[in-house]
């Protein structure tokens, strides 16, 4: 089975929620544990949600991005009932961007659907790349939503915060990685 093509819809349904559990608990994890360097109640300097972002779409396709979305609603459920059209346009840009980058990234790369032999470099790339689409379209969202270029001072931190908190994910995860591997059978 290739990742991210190909899944049945049963594999496709729990990819979604799977993405979706793991995006709401890592940002109420980043929220307990970096709330000190949140610059909004959207902007933080470190963000580690954004690895789900990434590695949903690369391991699930389009069932990431819902799981994204639906994460997104239950993150943002407290404002549905006053501004949804809002929250429903924050939960579509923190989901459809990441998506896009990988697939741009894909193709750049030259990287099969399978995703087979990607180095820690190119990991990297689709972090930032990542990183960009998701800092660029909040910013340009809310840029026309404030009718102020004010928002385009957010730009940074979420770009820095997206970018952290991804590398922070997976380096954290090559460690563990490692970890399993180097550790003693128990045959």
């Amino acid at each position: 089975m290739l990742v991210g093509r190909g899944l049945s819809a049963s594999e496709a349904l729990a990819g979604a929620f799977v993405t979706a559990l793991a995006y709401v608990f890592f940002f109420e994890l980043n929220d307990w544990l970096f709330s000190r360097v949140k610059v909004t109640d959207n902007i933080s300097w470190i963000f580690l949600p954004a690895a789900i972002r990434m590695v949903s779409v690369l391991l699930f396709g389009w069932a990431g991005v819902l799981g994204l979305f639906a994460g997104s609603l239950v993150i943002l459920f407290n404002q549905v009932a006053i501004q949804p059209g809002h929250v429903l346009a924050l939960a579509t840009l923190s989901s459809m961007p990441s998506l896009l980058a990988a697939r741009l990234v894909q193709r750049a790369l030259q990287i099969g659907h399978d995703l087979a032999g990607m180095t820690g470099r190119q990991l990297l790339v689709f972090g930032l790349a990542g990183g960009v689409a998701n800092s660029l379209v909040h910013t340009l969202y809310f840029v026309g939503r404030e009718g102020s270029l004010a928002s385009f001072h957010g730009f940074v931190p979420m770009f820095v915060g997206d970018s952290v908190g991804t590398l922070l994910m997976l380096y954290a995860g090559a460690i563990g990685l490692r970890r399993i591997r180097q550790a003693p059978s128990a045959d």
